[in-house]
């Protein structure tokens, strides 16, 4: 079986789904795509905090 491809565009329709600025999914997405990790991010209008990993 073929596992998905998760990089920088899956990561940044991900960060956007979650209700983030453009801004900050950009920098989101190339965070997941250069480390693996995207940090801790207020998400959801500030009612979450969220975080992906590989």
């Amino acid at each position: 079986m073929s596992e998905p491809k998760r990089g920088w565009r899956w990561a940044y329709s991900k960060t956007r789904s979650y209700h983030t600025t453009k801004l900050q999914a950009v920098y989101r997405a190339t965070r997941y795509w250069v480390t693996g990790d995207t940090g801790s991010f207020i998400t959801h209008g500030g009612f979450r905090k969220s975080r992906i990993r590989r």
